[in-house]
């Protein structure tokens, strides 16, 4: 019996991820590629691997066997692939990294001075930019990730890997009440915010869109107006300056939204080294910060 190991690793990618779409996602492959070379390893094999009479993926006894044995194969190459692929790396490399300021929380800024530690030897370029923007940048390949809102309104398709939530909300100062001709007539946005907001409900009101979210928060403390801002920055502020801000929840024209915080590259391409590094550590602080994903009814 000769089996395929890219197919073996096909295999273990299924079950990891849970469907053959988001394996060949992870791989940078096609889903007919990966689940011909699944069909493949069980015409060799002899056995079926997969209970084919559920939607979802289901191991028969005998692919739940096959799968505990391969794991610690296929997890031994990733390591030698990933070694050698560091051997490789050369001091010109840059590795371009687009982030929406309406994600880039804590947990994404440790997430970049640890890949610092992890790959002393690349050049790492980081844009801040609405998430629209960076999805134009993906497409004529001006960066090779971006961490943001995918489900903007756009032409281009993406591969999408969705991470975390972030709440934000329409806050102000606390003295500023709903009387005050400044809030009647300003609010404060970031640019690319509006994707996420209906613009009709705030027709009546004098729009400030600013690319700088420290500025807007300025100026919401300064009472110049109400702010559309992420949970994070927020509070982040609060604890540190002793801002005095309250949310905004009982005024008819604004309410909260929620973005899902996601990774999206180009389709049809390498899911790279610094790719899958840059999701690793995102699932893990997601999963290790119970606080990082608060309820929101939208």
């Amino acid at each position: 019996m000769k089996l395929q190991f890219e197919n073996i690793v096909s295999f273990v990618a299924v079950v990891e991820e849970g469907s053959f779409s988001s394996a060949a996602r992870k791989l940078g492959k096609s889903q007919s590629t990966v689940s011909t070379a699944v069909q493949n390893l069980e015409s060799d094999l002899g056995f079926s691997l997969f209970n084919r009479e559920y939607s979802k993926v289901r191991l028969t006894e005998k692919g739940k066997r096959l799968f505990h044995l391969s794991t610690p194969v296929v997890s031994k190459y990733r390591e030698l692939v990933t070694t050698a692929q560091q051997m490789n790396i050369s001091e010109q490399i840059v590795y371009r990294v687009g982030i929406d300021p309406l994600v880039f929380n804590k947990e994404v800024k440790q997430a970049l001075l640890d890949f610092s530690e992890a790959f002393p030897n690349v050049d790492l370029l980081v844009v801040t930019k609405p998430s629209f923007v960076l999805g134009n940048y993906i497409s004529e390949g001006k960066i090779d990730l971006a961490l943001g809102n995918p489900y903007h309104k756009t032409r281009n398709d993406f591969n999408i890997e969705e991470l975390f939530y972030v709440n934000c909300w329409w806050v102000a100062h606390e003295n500023l009440t709903y009387s005050d001709n400044t809030l009647l007539q300003r609010v404060l946005l970031m640019d690319g915010s509006e994707e996420l907001l209906n613009l009709s409900n705030l027709a009546a009101y004098n729009l400030w869109r600013l690319d700088d979210l420290s500025t807007i928060l300025d100026l919401c403390n300064a009472q110049k107006g109400i702010a559309f801002l992420p949970e994070f920055l927020v509070e982040k502020n609060e604890n540190e300056n002793n801002l005095k801000l309250k949310l905004v929840n009982d005024h008819p024209d604004l309410f909260g939204k929620r973005v899902t915080a996601s990774l999206f590259w180009p389709m049809h391409s390498d899911f790279s080294l610094f790719n899958q590094w840059i999701q690793g550590k995102l699932k893990n602080s997601v999963n290790n910060e119970t606080a990082f994903v608060p309820n929101l009814v939208q």
